[in-house]
């Protein structure tokens, strides 16, 4: 990337922070090749949650840097630079406010402003914190309440370009700010910089805008000039577009700049972005590839074929080892060849002899990166650190007996879907399995492994899960994450850096290409021994970081989406990739038939599906059912932020119904259950709300989603259960056992006995198991979250993608405490799964065929199941916490009924002409048809 020249002295001082720094900043060398570091995590996000980036450390933790009382008190000139964030809202507490920073790639932290002046707040930070500000001149910021999300102010996120900025004597970039205003201002009377805010190459006209009025712009290719436009003075303003002569037409290879001339006598240069010449006819009819990409092996030789259609050169490394030098490896490769272009923009290069087991890269050159070394996106593994892909020869990656494991072929709407993060199946103490399997894909198998306590033994880790009875494991990301594997530190993985590599810190040799596949094969293999499917979160929405990344560096500006020529923020993560282009969208069902037919997975799921068009979702699922008719795909029906994917387009909620082949998640059954997602934490819901009855909408949505249907009040997202995964918590936001607490409603004093304590926990106990049993006694896709079975607890972190290994881990103590519960899952998992009657199809579940029923006071729900197999009718009853004191409406006459469940009373309910529900108590009985 270019350095600008304003930004020299800066870039020289840190050179030496750069080189000498740790961990995630540590860099190579050699410009061309990658940091020798995986870069650091970027967060997962759902808009179930505050999106953009979760706070990496304590909100109430200081700034590292001491900060001056003043920003210019010190007489001295500081060898440091820094930059001083100046924020003005009059009338505000500014003490109610901080800064949110973060460098590009890298993960940002909460910084407090150090004082208040005539303008505002301000905050003064050394850029020695941030080295890889260096690389790009950018320094990211959000302007945010103290220690929270609920304010974002003006609301996206922001960048500071330190070329825009002269620094003062003292070496301080100064950056003045303004409450509900997006622009960047250099001085405190409102001057904006003198910028070009956009310079783009649009289908039908050059299109340039400033920050000040435009007299004149002149476009050059090369030294070359191609068009130019001089502005009459009753027509300046702050834009100017050209529009195309007859005879121009877009050379992609070619590096385009503006010189423009503004009103006031200055000149500005820029690059000109070509962003939107992608979608023209002339870039897809002459570069769209349809063949197969990546490294073709084969014992006689391996083909490397790399789409790169506007680099000069492409060159091909092959090594001996996958770990660089800085790791313990070499940076010396034993081939070095330029590649060939050919057709469609495809660079390809045949080596001759056994590559088997040596790793590779490429070395990009175009006009935004010189010679820069990336992995190859359709890479299938990789050494350590994901830094180079490994030529794979897949025969030896398979397991003793994997011809054995077959696709498990069910109907979505029996799966029982139970979701994990790989290392919180084995984090806790109370596992109990062998150390060296700890957080591995080996302990998730590992079997024979318990916990006792107070003289009972309970099974833990891969045996408590078949024990429990689900069908389905859908394992948060386990794709190749921007993550350190060797020291390894918790993170959930919506990171992505390498999308076809399995995740290397999960497996027992992180730097062997070989080890982590043939692992995650032994545990695919493992759970459908069990008859359980394994579900893989895919998230291919977003990626860690933009500059530098493989498919940046190989096609610039192509694969991610942008808004008024900046990167679109859709994700929440700073990026979102292009889906609806044609070789993104290739590479997605690319990317996903691979890992069907190779690791044999049960299915999929789609973190942000609403930033991906469903038309494209729709063919993926079309080709994934070719290889496996009963795949399994759902997804997040929405997006993080604003995308400029048309709505209309969206794989989101309100284009459901044109969904083919697959489903998405019920957020509307599940927050008028609980509340959950972005509603407030005070919210009540109908588990949560023991003082008055739940809305209109909320008994609607309960009612639909029961029915299969996902819906508020009369407004229907999707009518077929085919298209429904009910679920009321995931990895995002609380467990059930939290977000009871978090409410408020169920608060004990501080002097609370261990008595009181524990009633507390056997009412959540109650309301738990009730939440769940709507799911699972629901038609469509049923979803749970690991460790509810037993009251799980994050120590009421809500966002936990980073916490750590224990607050994220499964504590199988509590599933002592706890058995009661862990046998009403089993039993509702069982129901579930076996009666056809919970597998019905959009026709049978109208509202007609299946009536589902609130009583008058909101208190319980009522409707029956078939079981036409065995010719019997299964009645469910349930009621909430809520007690309006009319025995009546809780009392049922079951005569003729033979008892199936009690959440409450378990196999041991008295059925009669007047059964009472207890509060919190699903009641499942059945009678033989006549």
């Amino acid at each position: 990337m270019r350095n600008k020249s304003k930004f020299l002295t800066f870039i020289s001082f840190l050179s030496l922070v750069i080189t000498g720094c740790g961990g995630g900043g540590s860099q190579s060398s050699d410009p061309s090749v990658e940091p020798s570091v995986a870069p650091s995590v970027e967060p997962s996000v759902d808009p179930s949650v505050e999106p953009s980036l979760e706070p990496s450390v304590s909100p109430s933790v200081e700034p590292s840097i001491e900060p001056s009382e003043e920003p210019s008190s010190d007489p001295t000139p500081l060898a440091d630079p820094s930059v001083v964030f100046h924020y003005q809202n009059p009338g505000a507490d500014y003490d109610q406010y901080a800064l949110w920073l973060w460098a590009p790639k890298k993960d940002g932290a909460e910084y407090y402003f150090q004082g208040v002046d005539d303008y505002g707040a301000y905050g003064k930070f050394s850029l020695s914190i941030w080295p890889e500000a260096v690389v790009s001149n950018t320094l990211n910021f959000i302007v945010k309440s103290k220690g929270s999300w609920d304010i974002k102010d003006p609301g996206d996120d922001r960048s500071v370009d330190f070329s825009w900025i002269v620094p003062n004597s003292l070496n301080e970039y100064h950056v003045y700010l303004k409450t509900k205003d997006p622009e960047i201002y250099i001085d405190d009377t409102g001057v904006l910089p003198e910028v070009i805010k956009r310079a783009a190459l649009t289908r039908a006209q050059l299109v340039v805008s400033s920050t000040f009025n435009i007299k004149k712009v002149e476009l050059y290719a090369g030294e070359d000039i191609v068009m130019q436009r001089e502005v009459p003075d009753e027509s300046i303003s702050t834009s100017c577009n050209i529009i195309y002569p007859e005879d121009f037409e877009a050379d992609f290879l070619k590096d385009y700049r503006v010189k423009v001339l503004l009103e006031n006598g200055h000149i500005l240069y820029s690059d000109v972005s070509t962003y939107s010449l992608f979608d023209s006819d002339q870039f897809t009819s002459k570069y769209n590839y349809d063949g197969e990409l990546g490294a073709i092996y084969s014992e006689e030789a391996t083909e490397f074929k790399v789409w790169s259609p506007i680099s000069s050169e492409v060159k091909l490394r092959i090594y001996d080892t996958g770990t660089p030098l800085a790791l313990g490896g070499t940076d010396t490769p034993i081939i070095e060849e330029v590649m060939t272009p050919g057709e469609k923009g495809v660079w390809s290069k045949r080596v001759d002899g056994n590559l088997e087991g040596k790793y590779y890269t490429y070395v990009v050159t175009n006009k935004k990166y010189d010679h820069q070394e990336v992995v190859d996106p359709y890479a299938k593994s990789a050494g350590v650190n994901g830094l180079r892909g490994m030529v794979v020869d897949f025969r030896k990656t398979n397991p003793e007996g994997w011809e054995d494991v077959v696709y498990l072929g069910r109907d979505r709407k029996e799966l029982t879907v139970y979701e994990t993060h790989v290392c919180d199946v084995t984090s806790s103490d109370t596992w109990n399995g062998t150390e060296d399997n700890r957080l591995l894909f080996s302990g998730v198998i590992e079997k024979g492994t318990t916990y006792s306590e107070g003289g009972v033994t309970v099974k833990t880790g891969f045996d408590h899960i078949v024990e429990l009875g689900v069908n389905a494991i859908q394992f948060i990301p386990i794709f190749d994450q921007a993550n350190d594997e060797v020291n390894k530190e918790f993170n959930w993985g919506y990171n992505p850096l390498n999308y076809n590599v399995v995740e290397g810190s999960y497996s027992s040799d992180p730097y062997n290409g070989y080890t982590r596949i043939i692992e995650f094969k032994q545990l695919v293999q493992a759970f459908n021994e069990e008859g359980i499917s394994v579900i893989m979160d895919v998230v291919y929405n977003h990626v860690n970081g933009v500059d530098y990344q493989s498919f940046d560096v190989l096609v610039p500006e192509y694969y991610f989406r942008r808004a008024n020529g900046s990167l679109s923020n859709g994700s929440g993560c700073g990026n979102e990739t292009a889906s609806d282009r044609y070789m993104f969208a290739k590479f997605m069902k690319d990317s996903t038939k691979f890992w069907l037919e190779e690791y044999k997975l049960g299915g999929f799921r789609f973190d942000l599906m609403g930033l991906h068009p469903w038309s494209m979702m729709n063919n993926l699922v079309e080709d994934l059912k070719e290889i496996n008719p009963y795949v399994v795909v759902y997804g997040e029906p929405w997006e993080g932020g604003s995308t400029p994917l048309d709505s209309s387009a969206r794989a989101d909620q309100a284009n459901q119904k044109k969904f083919k082949g697959y489903g998405a998640f019920n957020d509307k059954m599940r927050d008028a259950l609980i509340k959950g997602g972005m509603k407030g934490k005070e919210e009540l819901g109908f588990i949560t709300n023991m003082e008055s009855a739940i809305s209109a909408n909320d008994e609607k949505a309960i009612l639909k989603g029961i029915r299969g249907t996902v819906g508020e009040g009369a407004t229907s997202y999707a009518t077929d259960p085919n298209l429904t995964t009910n679920y009321v918590t995931c990895h995002d936001n609380y467990t059930l056992y939290d977000r009871f607490i978090a409410t408020g409603a169920f608060d004990l004093p501080e002097d609370a006995t261990p008595e009181q304590i524990e009633e507390r926990n056997q009412l959540f106990a109650k309301m738990n198991v009730l939440a769940n049993s709507i799911v699972f006694l629901s038609q469509g896709t049923t979803f749970m979250l690991a460790g509810e079975e037993f009251l799980r607890t994050k120590q009421g972190v809500s966002d936990s993608y980073k916490s750590s290994y224990e607050i994220n881990e499964l504590d199988y103590s509590l599933k002592v405490k706890h058995l009661d519960m862990f046998e009403s899952y089993q039993r509702l998992i069982a129901m579930k799964q076996n009666l056809d009657g919970l597998h019905l199809e959009a026709a049978d579940t109208t509202e007609k065929k299946l009536p589902v029923a609130f009583n008058e006071n909101k208190t319980t729900i009522e409707y029956n199941l078939a079981d036409i197999a065995d010719n019997r009718t299964f009645k469910v009853l349930i009621r909430n916490g809520l007690d309006l004191g009319d025995v009546e409406d809780t009392t049922y006459d079951l005569t003729g009924y033979e008892l199936y469940w009690s959440t409450t009373q378990g196999d041991s309910k008295i059925l009669s002409n007047k059964t009472e529900l207890d509060k919190f108590e699903t009641l499942i009985v059945w009678t033989t048809n006549d």
